[in-house]
C-alpha cells in the first residue's frame, strides 16, 4: 500500500484548532492565546488529536469522550453508518471519531441558545455568534451517510427530526465537513450544510416468488399460526413441529392476525411428502382495539402427515443470504 499523503493544514486565517480542556465552558473563546489561535469570528475549527501509539489504546481513547457525553444527555448511540465512499487507508477508528464530532456537533447547534451555548463551544467559538433564545427540539439523531470527498476530508451526513412550529415532527439532514492531517486528527471546516433528507430505500424479499394465497392447506397453516402467535388466541403447539419451541407474544398486541397475501420459494406439490420444507413471506392485516397496520413474516413450513407446520420463524440463513444487496458490474 502506498503511504498516504499528509494532508495540507487548514489556512489558520479560516479555520482553528484547539486543545480540549477537561472542564469546557462558555468561556472557551477566552482561552490564552498560546492554547487557540484565533479564526473567523463565525466559526473555528474543532482539532481533537491523540498518538496512536496502539490499535486497541487509541480505539478507546477516541472512542470515550464521545460515548460518555452521550450518556451523559441520554442520546442513543450513532446508528450504523451507510459508507458511501470509503478509500484505502482510512484507519476505521478516524472513520468512527468523524462521525461521533459531527453528530455531536449538529445535536449542539440545533440545541443552541444565547443563554446557553455550553455544549456548542465545545466545538466551536460561541462569543460572537447569533443564536436564538429559544434552541430546536430534536430527536432521532444518527448518522445515515459517511463518505470522503477526497483523501483528506470527510462528508458526514447527519439525520435529524425536528418539531416544526406547528408541534410536527420532520425529519432533516446535514452535511459536516471534516479534515485530517496525517489520519491522526480532525478539524471541523464551518457550520453544518442543510441538505435534502436522503430517502430511505425499500425493496422486495428477493427468493419468494410463487404467489401461495390459493393453496389452502399453506394458508390455514400460516393463518392459524400468526393468530395464535400475535392474538393470543387457539392451541400454538397445533401449528408448530415437533421439536420446535416458540412462544407466544404476552401481552398480546393484537386482537386479530389476517392474511392479505403468501408467497413462497417453491410450489409445493399436491400431496406433501413428510420432511419437505417450504419457506414462505405472509403479508398480515393486524388489528387491535385502536390500530389497524401491516406487517411481515417469514416463516418455514415443514411436512408432517399431509399437513404444513411452522419449523422456524423468523428470516432463515438461505434466505437472509439471498436479501443481501449485490453490487452493479462494471460497464
Amino acid at each position: 500500500m502506498k503511504t498516504q499523503r499528509k494532508a495540507k493544514k487548514p489556512n489558520a486565517g479560516i479555520f482553528a484548532r484547539f486543545k480540549r480542556e477537561k472542564n469546557s465552558t462558555d468561556g472557551v473563546a477566552n482561552q490564552q492565546a498560546s492554547e487557540v489561535i484565533q479564526g473567523e469570528p463565525w466559526t473555528q475549527g474543532h482539532s481533537i488529536s491523540n498518538k496512536m501509539v496502539s490499535g486497541l489504546i487509541v480505539v478507546g481513547l477516541l472512542a470515550y469522550p464521545f460515548v460518555s457525553y452521550q450518556i451523559s444527555e441520554g442520546m442513543s448511540p450513532p446508528a450504523a453508518a451507510q459508507v458511501v465512499e470509503q478509500k484505502p487507508g482510512v484507519p476505521p477508528a478516524l472513520a468512527q471519531q468523524a462521525q461521533s464530532i459531527a453528530q455531536g456537533f449538529v445535536t449542539s447547534w440545533l440545541t443552541a441558545t444565547k443563554d446557553d451555548a455550553s455544549r456548542l463551544s465545545r466545538y466551536t467559538q460561541t462569543t460572537s455568534l447569533r443564536l436564538p433564545k429559544k434552541g430546536s427540539e430534536i430527536r432521532e439523531v444518527s448518522v445515515s451517510e459517511l463518505g470522503l470527498v477526497n483523501e483528506s476530508t470527510f462528508r458526514v451526513t447527519v439525520s435529524v427530526e425536528v418539531k416544526d412550529p406547528s408541534g410536527q415532527w420532520q425529519p432533516r439532514a446535514f452535511d459536516v465537513l471534516l479534515i485530517t492531517a496525517g489520519n491522526q486528527e480532525l478539524s471541523i471546516l464551518g457550520f453544518p450544510s442543510e441538505r435534502a433528507h436522503p430517502a430511505a430505500k425499500s425493496k422486495k424479499f428477493e427468493g419468494y416468488s410463487k404467489d401461495l394465497s390459493a393453496n389452502k392447506a399453506v394458508t390455514s397453516s400460516v393463518e392459524g399460526f400468526l393468530q395464535s402467535y400475535l392474538s393470543g388466541s387457539g392451541d400454538l403447539t397445533r401449528f408448530v413441529s415437533p421439536g420446535t419451541t416458540i412462544t407466544p407474544i404476552s401481552p398480546a398486541p393484537y386482537s386479530s392476525a389476517r392474511i392479505e397475501y403468501v408467497v413462497g420459494d417453491k410450489e409445493p406439490g399436491e400431496k406433501a411428502t413428510d420432511g419437505d420444507l417450504i419457506h414462505v413471506n405472509a403479508r398480515m392485516l393486524l388489528t387491535n382495539k385502536t390500530t389497524e397496520t401491516l406487517g411481515d413474516f417469514q416463516l418455514t413450513l415443514t411436512a408432517r402427515a399431509g399437513r404444513w407446520e411452522v419449523s422456524t420463524l423468523g428470516l432463515d440463513e438461505t434466505f437472509a443470504k439471498a436479501q443481501t444487496p449485490r453490487k452493479e458490474p462494471k460497464q
